[in-house]
Protein backbone atom coordinates (compact mmCIF):
# COMPACT_ATOMS: atom_id res chain seq x y z
CA UNK A 1 0.00 0.00 0.00
CA UNK A 2 3.00 2.22 0.65
CA UNK A 3 3.34 3.44 -3.19
CA UNK A 4 -0.32 4.16 -3.86
CA UNK A 5 -1.55 7.65 -3.89
CA UNK A 6 -4.14 8.74 -1.70
CA UNK A 7 -4.76 11.34 -4.03
CA UNK A 8 -7.01 8.79 -6.04
CA UNK A 9 -10.69 8.76 -6.16
CA UNK A 10 -10.83 4.41 -4.47
CA UNK A 11 -14.14 2.35 -4.80
CA UNK A 12 -14.94 -1.33 -2.93
CA UNK A 13 -17.61 -3.27 -2.29
CA UNK A 14 -18.13 -2.86 1.55
CA UNK A 15 -20.53 -5.86 2.39
CA UNK A 16 -19.58 -9.66 1.66
CA UNK A 17 -20.28 -11.48 -1.86
CA UNK A 18 -23.27 -13.36 -2.33
CA UNK A 19 -26.90 -13.31 -2.22
CA UNK A 20 -28.50 -10.82 0.37
CA UNK A 21 -31.01 -8.34 0.88
CA UNK A 22 -28.43 -5.07 -0.28
CA UNK A 23 -25.13 -4.61 -1.32
CA UNK A 24 -23.14 -1.89 -0.44
CA UNK A 25 -20.51 -0.04 -2.86
CA UNK A 26 -18.45 2.51 -1.04
CA UNK A 27 -16.75 5.34 -2.84
CA UNK A 28 -14.04 7.91 -1.16
CA UNK A 29 -11.71 10.84 -2.63
CA UNK A 30 -11.60 14.00 -4.59
CA UNK A 31 -13.59 12.68 -7.80
CA UNK A 32 -16.29 10.92 -5.97
CA UNK A 33 -19.20 12.79 -6.76
CA UNK A 34 -18.20 13.67 -10.66
CA UNK A 35 -17.39 10.04 -10.87
CA UNK A 36 -20.78 8.96 -9.37
CA UNK A 37 -22.59 11.36 -11.49
CA UNK A 38 -21.31 9.99 -14.84
CA UNK A 39 -23.55 6.65 -13.66
CA UNK A 40 -25.81 7.59 -11.56
CA UNK A 41 -29.27 9.50 -12.94
CA UNK A 42 -31.67 10.10 -9.72
CA UNK A 43 -35.14 10.13 -10.19
CA UNK A 44 -35.09 14.05 -9.19
CA UNK A 45 -32.29 16.62 -8.98
CA UNK A 46 -28.28 16.84 -9.64
CA UNK A 47 -25.88 14.31 -7.59
CA UNK A 48 -23.68 17.17 -7.57
CA UNK A 49 -25.82 19.67 -5.94
CA UNK A 50 -27.09 17.72 -3.01
CA UNK A 51 -26.80 18.08 0.52
CA UNK A 52 -24.55 16.45 2.55
CA UNK A 53 -26.02 13.23 4.60
CA UNK A 54 -29.19 12.55 2.60
CA UNK A 55 -30.22 9.54 0.32
CA UNK A 56 -31.75 9.72 -3.09
CA UNK A 57 -33.43 6.58 -5.36
CA UNK A 58 -32.08 6.32 -9.01
CA UNK A 59 -30.58 4.10 -11.34
CA UNK A 60 -27.03 3.01 -12.07
CA UNK A 61 -26.38 3.15 -16.00
CA UNK A 62 -23.24 1.91 -17.77
CA UNK A 63 -21.66 3.99 -20.60
CA UNK A 64 -24.15 2.33 -22.98
CA UNK A 65 -26.52 3.76 -21.61
CA UNK A 66 -28.06 0.16 -19.95
CA UNK A 67 -29.48 0.06 -16.03
CA UNK A 68 -27.57 -1.69 -13.99
CA UNK A 69 -29.81 -1.52 -11.07
CA UNK A 70 -31.81 0.91 -8.90
CA UNK A 71 -30.34 1.84 -6.24
CA UNK A 72 -30.14 4.48 -2.86
CA UNK A 73 -27.23 6.69 -3.14
CA UNK A 74 -26.17 8.02 0.34
CA UNK A 75 -24.01 11.29 0.26
CA UNK A 76 -21.40 12.06 2.85
CA UNK A 77 -19.90 15.53 2.28
CA UNK A 78 -15.89 16.15 3.43
CA UNK A 79 -15.07 16.40 6.08
CA UNK A 80 -18.03 14.80 7.69
CA UNK A 81 -17.70 11.58 6.48
CA UNK A 82 -15.53 8.20 7.84
CA UNK A 83 -12.60 8.83 6.00
CA UNK A 84 -12.52 12.85 5.96
CA UNK A 85 -13.32 13.19 2.28
CA UNK A 86 -16.36 12.93 -0.06
CA UNK A 87 -17.63 9.18 0.77
CA UNK A 88 -20.55 8.31 -1.60
CA UNK A 89 -22.72 4.42 -0.44
CA UNK A 90 -24.54 2.93 -3.26
CA UNK A 91 -26.98 0.59 -1.48
CA UNK A 92 -28.15 -1.97 -4.51
CA UNK A 93 -29.93 -5.26 -4.63
CA UNK A 94 -28.11 -8.07 -2.90
CA UNK A 95 -26.09 -10.30 -5.29
CA UNK A 96 -23.02 -11.29 -6.93
CA UNK A 97 -23.42 -9.95 -10.62
CA UNK A 98 -24.72 -6.57 -9.72
CA UNK A 99 -22.33 -5.49 -7.50
CA UNK A 100 -19.64 -6.31 -9.28
CA UNK A 101 -21.32 -4.83 -12.18
CA UNK A 102 -21.57 -1.39 -10.31
CA UNK A 103 -17.98 -1.93 -9.00
CA UNK A 104 -16.73 -2.25 -12.93
CA UNK A 105 -18.68 0.55 -13.63
CA UNK A 106 -16.91 2.89 -11.04
CA UNK A 107 -13.87 1.66 -12.32
CA UNK A 108 -14.66 2.52 -15.78
CA UNK A 109 -15.76 6.00 -15.02
CA UNK A 110 -11.80 6.44 -13.07
CA UNK A 111 -12.23 5.36 -9.50
CA UNK A 112 -9.25 2.98 -8.51
CA UNK A 113 -9.66 -0.35 -6.89
CA UNK A 114 -9.63 0.01 -2.89
CA UNK A 115 -6.98 -1.94 -1.37
CA UNK A 116 -7.95 -3.76 2.25
CA UNK A 117 -7.95 -1.54 4.86
CA UNK A 118 -7.65 1.88 2.84
CA UNK A 119 -10.55 3.73 3.72
CA UNK A 120 -9.72 3.37 7.59
CA UNK A 121 -6.16 4.02 6.86
CA UNK A 122 -7.40 7.22 4.91
CA UNK A 123 -9.23 7.75 8.08
CA UNK A 124 -6.25 7.74 9.90
CA UNK A 125 -4.35 9.89 8.16
CA UNK A 126 -7.20 12.57 7.88
CA UNK A 127 -7.24 12.78 11.67
CA UNK A 128 -10.45 10.99 12.40
CA UNK A 129 -9.15 8.47 14.21
CA UNK A 130 -5.86 7.76 15.58
CA UNK A 131 -3.94 4.49 15.14
CA UNK A 132 -5.75 2.81 18.53
CA UNK A 133 -8.99 3.50 16.99
CA UNK A 134 -8.09 2.47 14.12
CA UNK A 135 -7.15 -1.01 14.98
CA UNK A 136 -10.22 -1.16 17.23
CA UNK A 137 -12.60 -0.76 13.79
CA UNK A 138 -10.69 -4.29 13.06
CA UNK A 139 -11.27 -5.61 16.66
CA UNK A 140 -15.09 -4.86 16.25
CA UNK A 141 -15.49 -6.55 13.09
CA UNK A 142 -13.19 -9.32 14.23
CA UNK A 143 -14.70 -9.86 17.59
CA UNK A 144 -15.98 -13.59 18.22
CA UNK A 145 -18.22 -12.75 21.78
CA UNK A 146 -19.95 -9.86 23.36
CA UNK A 147 -16.60 -9.08 25.98
CA UNK A 148 -14.44 -8.59 22.85
CA UNK A 149 -17.12 -5.78 20.93
CA UNK A 150 -17.42 -3.85 24.14
CA UNK A 151 -13.73 -3.99 24.39
CA UNK A 152 -13.14 -2.64 20.95
CA UNK A 153 -16.21 -0.42 21.45
CA UNK A 154 -14.50 0.83 24.29
CA UNK A 155 -11.12 1.53 22.64
CA UNK A 156 -13.03 3.07 19.27
CA UNK A 157 -14.59 5.63 21.49
CA UNK A 158 -11.23 6.40 22.45
CA UNK A 159 -10.69 5.23 25.77
CA UNK A 160 -7.65 3.87 25.15
CA UNK A 161 -6.23 6.34 23.27
CA UNK A 162 -6.93 8.79 25.89
CA UNK A 163 -5.11 7.17 28.36
CA UNK A 164 -2.07 6.76 26.05
CA UNK A 165 -2.30 10.09 25.80
CA UNK A 166 -2.86 11.07 29.54
CA UNK A 167 0.88 9.35 30.22
CA UNK A 168 2.66 11.27 26.78
CA UNK A 169 1.63 14.35 28.51
CA UNK A 170 2.52 13.70 31.96
CA UNK A 171 5.79 12.52 30.58
CA UNK A 172 6.22 15.59 28.25
CA UNK A 173 6.08 17.78 31.16
CA UNK A 174 9.08 16.22 33.15
CA UNK A 175 10.87 16.35 29.64
CA UNK A 176 10.10 20.35 29.14
CA UNK A 177 11.21 21.20 32.93
CA UNK A 178 14.45 19.27 32.26
CA UNK A 179 15.24 21.02 29.05
CA UNK A 180 14.10 24.12 30.75
CA UNK A 181 16.83 23.59 33.10
CA UNK A 182 19.19 23.05 30.46
CA UNK A 183 18.25 26.05 28.51
CA UNK A 184 18.28 28.42 31.30
CA UNK A 185 21.16 26.85 33.86
CA UNK A 186 21.80 30.42 35.38
CA UNK A 187 18.41 29.97 36.37
CA UNK A 188 19.08 28.09 39.02
CA UNK A 189 16.19 25.55 39.21
CA UNK A 190 16.10 22.64 41.99
CA UNK A 191 15.78 19.73 39.28
CA UNK A 192 17.88 16.57 41.25
CA UNK A 193 16.66 17.58 45.10
CA UNK A 194 12.86 18.46 43.58
CA UNK A 195 10.78 15.30 44.83
CA UNK A 196 8.06 15.86 42.38
CA UNK A 197 10.06 14.35 40.07
CA UNK A 198 10.74 11.15 41.65
CA UNK A 199 6.90 10.96 42.35
CA UNK A 200 6.23 11.35 38.51
CA UNK A 201 8.68 9.13 37.57
CA UNK A 202 6.82 6.24 39.94
CA UNK A 203 3.60 7.14 38.58
CA UNK A 204 4.37 6.85 35.05
CA UNK A 205 5.92 3.86 35.53
CA UNK A 206 3.28 2.48 37.69
CA UNK A 207 0.28 3.16 35.07
CA UNK A 208 2.78 2.08 32.11
CA UNK A 209 3.19 -1.38 33.74
CA UNK A 210 -0.78 -1.45 34.95
CA UNK A 211 -1.29 -1.06 31.14
CA UNK A 212 1.23 -4.19 30.27
CA UNK A 213 -0.14 -5.92 32.87
CA UNK A 214 -3.17 -6.04 31.62
CA UNK A 215 -2.48 -7.64 28.14
CA UNK A 216 -2.69 -11.19 29.73
CA UNK A 217 -6.51 -10.46 30.07
CA UNK A 218 -7.10 -8.08 27.46
CA UNK A 219 -5.76 -10.99 24.96
CA UNK A 220 -8.11 -13.21 26.05
CA UNK A 221 -10.93 -10.99 25.45
CA UNK A 222 -9.86 -10.68 22.29
CA UNK A 223 -8.69 -14.11 21.26
CA UNK A 224 -10.79 -16.00 23.68
CA UNK A 225 -10.06 -18.96 26.06
CA UNK A 226 -8.82 -22.33 25.61
CA UNK A 227 -10.44 -24.17 27.96
CA UNK A 228 -10.30 -28.57 27.82
CA UNK A 229 -12.16 -31.10 29.64
CA UNK A 230 -9.84 -33.62 31.19
CA UNK A 231 -10.41 -36.86 33.08
CA UNK A 232 -10.15 -40.93 33.07
CA UNK A 233 -13.12 -42.19 30.69
CA UNK A 234 -16.56 -42.67 30.84
CA UNK A 235 -16.73 -39.89 33.88
CA UNK A 236 -18.92 -38.16 31.31
CA UNK A 237 -16.34 -35.42 29.39
CA UNK A 238 -18.18 -36.00 26.17
CA UNK A 239 -21.91 -35.76 27.68
CA UNK A 240 -20.45 -32.16 29.45
CA UNK A 241 -18.93 -31.65 26.51
CA UNK A 242 -22.31 -31.72 24.74
CA UNK A 243 -24.16 -30.15 27.44
CA UNK A 244 -22.36 -26.83 27.15
CA UNK A 245 -22.77 -26.88 23.92
CA UNK A 246 -26.41 -27.00 23.55
CA UNK A 247 -26.37 -29.94 21.31
CA UNK A 248 -25.20 -33.35 20.39
CA UNK A 249 -21.96 -32.63 18.83
CA UNK A 250 -19.51 -35.52 20.69
CA UNK A 251 -20.28 -38.98 20.24
CA UNK A 252 -21.61 -40.47 23.69
CA UNK A 253 -21.95 -44.18 25.21
CA UNK A 254 -21.72 -46.08 27.96
CA UNK A 255 -18.69 -47.68 26.90
CA UNK A 256 -15.28 -46.63 28.26
CA UNK A 257 -12.99 -45.23 25.29
CA UNK A 258 -15.84 -43.72 22.86
CA UNK A 259 -13.79 -40.64 22.57
CA UNK A 260 -10.49 -41.54 20.77
CA UNK A 261 -9.55 -37.82 19.43
CA UNK A 262 -10.22 -34.26 20.32
CA UNK A 263 -12.91 -32.18 19.56
CA UNK A 264 -12.67 -28.61 19.57
CA UNK A 265 -16.31 -26.25 19.17
CA UNK A 266 -16.39 -22.41 19.69
CA UNK A 267 -18.82 -21.14 22.24
CA UNK A 268 -20.09 -17.53 24.59
CA UNK A 269 -19.80 -18.11 28.32
CA UNK A 270 -20.97 -15.18 29.87
CA UNK A 271 -19.73 -12.97 27.25
CA UNK A 272 -16.35 -14.40 26.60
CA UNK A 273 -15.14 -16.14 23.37
CA UNK A 274 -14.59 -19.91 24.80
CA UNK A 275 -12.19 -22.46 22.84
CA UNK A 276 -13.97 -26.11 24.28
CA UNK A 277 -11.87 -29.07 23.73
CA UNK A 278 -13.42 -32.31 24.67
CA UNK A 279 -10.37 -35.13 24.97
CA UNK A 280 -10.03 -38.97 24.81
CA UNK A 281 -9.88 -40.01 28.42
CA UNK A 282 -6.27 -40.80 29.70
CA UNK A 283 -5.87 -44.21 30.96
CA UNK A 284 -2.29 -46.47 31.92
CA UNK A 285 -4.07 -49.77 30.49
CA UNK A 286 -4.72 -48.04 26.40
CA UNK A 287 -3.47 -51.65 24.69
CA UNK A 288 -4.69 -50.48 20.81
CA UNK A 289 -2.35 -48.07 18.46
CA UNK A 290 -5.35 -45.95 17.78
CA UNK A 291 -5.51 -45.62 21.75
CA UNK A 292 -1.96 -44.46 22.50
CA UNK A 293 -2.59 -41.85 19.31
CA UNK A 294 -5.86 -40.35 21.19
CA UNK A 295 -3.80 -40.09 24.58
CA UNK A 296 -1.26 -38.69 23.22
CA UNK A 297 -3.70 -35.41 21.38
CA UNK A 298 -5.02 -35.01 24.69
CA UNK A 299 -1.73 -34.49 26.20
CA UNK A 300 -0.69 -32.00 23.48
CA UNK A 301 -4.27 -29.87 24.05
CA UNK A 302 -3.25 -30.44 28.17
CA UNK A 303 -0.47 -28.12 27.43
CA UNK A 304 -1.99 -25.49 25.00
CA UNK A 305 -5.16 -24.99 27.40
CA UNK A 306 -5.80 -21.64 29.48
CA UNK A 307 -8.23 -23.57 31.63
CA UNK A 308 -8.60 -27.27 32.88
CA UNK A 309 -11.86 -28.70 33.78
CA UNK A 310 -10.99 -31.40 35.85
CA UNK A 311 -13.97 -34.41 36.19
CA UNK A 312 -14.09 -37.40 37.85
CA UNK A 313 -17.43 -39.39 38.57
CA UNK A 314 -19.43 -38.89 41.95
CA UNK A 315 -21.24 -41.85 41.50
CA UNK A 316 -18.31 -43.93 41.76
CA UNK A 317 -15.33 -44.16 44.27
CA UNK A 318 -11.82 -42.40 43.67
CA UNK A 319 -9.34 -45.48 41.83
CA UNK A 320 -6.04 -44.67 40.91
CA UNK A 321 -7.42 -43.72 36.88
CA UNK A 322 -8.37 -40.51 38.88
CA UNK A 323 -5.35 -39.89 40.55
CA UNK A 324 -3.14 -40.69 37.10
CA UNK A 325 -5.04 -38.34 35.03
CA UNK A 326 -5.19 -35.47 37.65
CA UNK A 327 -1.10 -36.24 38.39
CA UNK A 328 -0.26 -35.87 34.70
CA UNK A 329 -2.88 -33.02 34.56
CA UNK A 330 -0.91 -31.36 37.20
CA UNK A 331 2.36 -32.30 36.42
CA UNK A 332 2.20 -31.12 32.62
CA UNK A 333 0.48 -27.60 32.86
CA UNK A 334 2.09 -24.63 33.32
CA UNK A 335 1.61 -23.64 36.99
CA UNK A 336 -0.49 -20.32 36.66
CA UNK A 337 -3.43 -22.44 34.45
CA UNK A 338 -6.08 -22.90 36.89
CA UNK A 339 -8.10 -26.33 37.51
CA UNK A 340 -11.47 -26.43 38.50
CA UNK A 341 -12.96 -29.39 39.77
CA UNK A 342 -15.97 -31.08 38.25
CA UNK A 343 -18.08 -33.98 40.61
CA UNK A 344 -19.82 -35.41 37.50
CA UNK A 345 -23.26 -37.64 37.67
CA UNK A 346 -24.86 -35.63 40.34
CA UNK A 347 -27.97 -36.94 39.59
CA UNK A 348 -27.20 -40.45 40.50
CA UNK A 349 -26.48 -41.79 44.03
CA UNK A 350 -23.07 -40.50 45.36
CA UNK A 351 -20.15 -42.68 46.24
CA UNK A 352 -17.30 -40.46 45.86
CA UNK A 353 -15.98 -39.45 49.34
CA UNK A 354 -15.30 -36.25 49.12
CA UNK A 355 -12.09 -35.84 51.13
CA UNK A 356 -10.25 -38.29 48.96
CA UNK A 357 -10.89 -35.69 46.43
CA UNK A 358 -9.81 -32.48 48.07
CA UNK A 359 -6.90 -34.70 49.33
CA UNK A 360 -6.06 -35.66 45.82
CA UNK A 361 -6.83 -32.08 44.26
CA UNK A 362 -6.01 -29.70 47.15
CA UNK A 363 -9.48 -27.87 46.26
CA UNK A 364 -10.88 -26.74 49.51
CA UNK A 365 -15.39 -28.11 49.75
CA UNK A 366 -16.91 -25.13 48.05
CA UNK A 367 -14.63 -25.62 45.34
CA UNK A 368 -15.37 -28.93 43.79
CA UNK A 369 -18.66 -28.39 42.00
CA UNK A 370 -21.13 -30.51 41.32
CA UNK A 371 -22.57 -31.07 37.90
CA UNK A 372 -25.09 -33.33 35.85
CA UNK A 373 -25.15 -33.70 32.41
CA UNK A 374 -28.54 -35.14 32.63
CA UNK A 375 -30.63 -32.40 34.62
CA UNK A 376 -28.04 -29.77 34.17
CA UNK A 377 -27.16 -29.07 37.85
CA UNK A 378 -24.44 -26.90 37.98
CA UNK A 379 -24.00 -25.81 34.68
CA UNK A 380 -24.68 -22.43 35.41
CA UNK A 381 -22.71 -22.11 38.35
CA UNK A 382 -19.77 -23.35 36.35
CA UNK A 383 -20.18 -20.68 34.03
CA UNK A 384 -19.84 -18.23 36.36
CA UNK A 385 -17.09 -19.95 38.12
CA UNK A 386 -15.32 -19.56 34.17
CA UNK A 387 -16.28 -15.97 34.35
CA UNK A 388 -15.02 -15.05 37.45
CA UNK A 389 -11.10 -16.28 36.56
CA UNK A 390 -11.46 -14.63 33.58
CA UNK A 391 -12.13 -11.33 35.40
CA UNK A 392 -9.64 -12.22 38.21
CA UNK A 393 -7.43 -10.44 36.22
CA UNK A 394 -9.04 -6.87 35.78
CA UNK A 395 -6.99 -4.17 35.01
CA UNK A 396 -5.71 -1.79 37.58
CA UNK A 397 -4.97 1.99 37.31
CA UNK A 398 -6.78 4.74 35.26
CA UNK A 399 -10.42 3.45 33.45
CA UNK A 400 -9.14 2.61 29.86
CA UNK A 401 -6.57 0.66 30.72
CA UNK A 402 -7.55 -2.26 28.80
CA UNK A 403 -4.36 -3.30 26.07
CA UNK A 404 -5.74 -5.84 23.85
CA UNK A 405 -3.14 -5.88 21.28
CA UNK A 406 0.43 -6.85 21.16
CA UNK A 407 1.63 -4.12 19.38
CA UNK A 408 0.76 -1.91 22.29
CA UNK A 409 2.53 -4.22 24.98
CA UNK A 410 5.60 -4.06 22.93
CA UNK A 411 5.64 -0.53 23.00
CA UNK A 412 4.81 -0.15 26.64
CA UNK A 413 7.41 -2.43 27.59
CA UNK A 414 10.24 -0.06 25.43
CA UNK A 415 8.50 2.91 26.88
CA UNK A 416 8.73 1.33 30.44
CA UNK A 417 12.73 0.13 29.98
CA UNK A 418 13.26 3.90 28.60
CA UNK A 419 11.54 5.34 31.24
CA UNK A 420 13.35 2.93 34.03
CA UNK A 421 16.71 3.89 32.40
CA UNK A 422 16.21 7.62 33.00
CA UNK A 423 14.89 7.61 36.42
CA UNK A 424 18.18 5.45 37.22
CA UNK A 425 20.64 8.59 35.59
CA UNK A 426 18.30 10.66 37.68
CA UNK A 427 18.77 9.21 40.74
CA UNK A 428 22.48 9.13 40.55
CA UNK A 429 22.57 12.28 39.38
CA UNK A 430 23.79 12.10 36.25
CA UNK A 431 24.02 15.04 33.45
CA UNK A 432 20.54 15.49 32.15
CA UNK A 433 21.38 15.21 28.57
CA UNK A 434 21.47 11.68 29.14
CA UNK A 435 18.22 11.57 31.50
CA UNK A 436 16.22 13.45 28.82
CA UNK A 437 17.87 10.95 25.52
CA UNK A 438 15.94 8.01 27.17
CA UNK A 439 12.69 10.22 28.21
CA UNK A 440 12.67 11.03 24.70
CA UNK A 441 12.65 7.40 23.68
CA UNK A 442 9.72 6.95 26.07
CA UNK A 443 7.58 9.59 24.50
CA UNK A 444 8.13 8.57 20.77
CA UNK A 445 6.61 5.35 22.00
CA UNK A 446 3.53 6.00 23.68
CA UNK A 447 3.37 8.88 20.22
CA UNK A 448 3.85 5.71 17.99
CA UNK A 449 0.86 4.00 20.28
CA UNK A 450 -1.66 6.63 18.58
CA UNK A 451 0.20 7.22 15.22
CA UNK A 452 1.38 10.24 16.24
CA UNK A 453 4.92 9.20 14.31
CA UNK A 454 4.53 6.04 12.43
CA UNK A 455 5.94 4.40 9.26
CA UNK A 456 4.35 3.28 6.54
CA UNK A 457 5.66 -0.33 7.38
CA UNK A 458 3.90 -0.22 9.95
CA UNK A 459 0.60 0.93 9.00
CA UNK A 460 1.10 -1.27 5.51
CA UNK A 461 1.25 -4.09 8.20
CA UNK A 462 -1.92 -2.68 10.80
CA UNK A 463 -4.10 -2.65 7.32
CA UNK A 464 -3.28 -5.11 5.79
CA UNK A 465 -5.57 -7.18 8.02
CA UNK A 466 -8.35 -5.78 6.85
CA UNK A 467 -10.69 -6.75 4.46
CA UNK A 468 -11.38 -4.67 0.93
CA UNK A 469 -14.29 -1.92 1.45
CA UNK A 470 -12.96 -1.29 5.02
Amino acid sequence: MSNISLEDTIAAIATPLGEGGISVIRISGPETFSIAAKMFHPAKGNLEQFSSHTIHYGEIRDRDGQVVDQVLVSLFRAPHSYTGEDVIEISSHGGLVITKKILDVLIQEGARHAEPGEFTKRAFLNGKIDLAQAEAVLDLIKAKSDKARQAALDQLSGSLSRHFKSLKDDLMKIYAHMEAYLDFPEEHLEVYSNQEFHSKFAAINREMSGLVGSFKRGSILREGISVVLAGKPNVGKSSLFNALLARDRALVSEFPGTTRDALEEALEIQGFYVRLTDTAGLSSTASSPVDQMGMERTRRALKQADLFLYLVDGSASLDEGDRLVFEELKSGRPPDRPILVLINKSDLRPALRLEDLQRLTGAGPQECLKVSTKTREGLDDLEKRIEALLLSGKPSGKEGGQVTRLRHKNALERACGALGRAEEAFVRQESLEFVIVDIKAALDELRELIGEIYSEDLLDVIFSEFCIGK
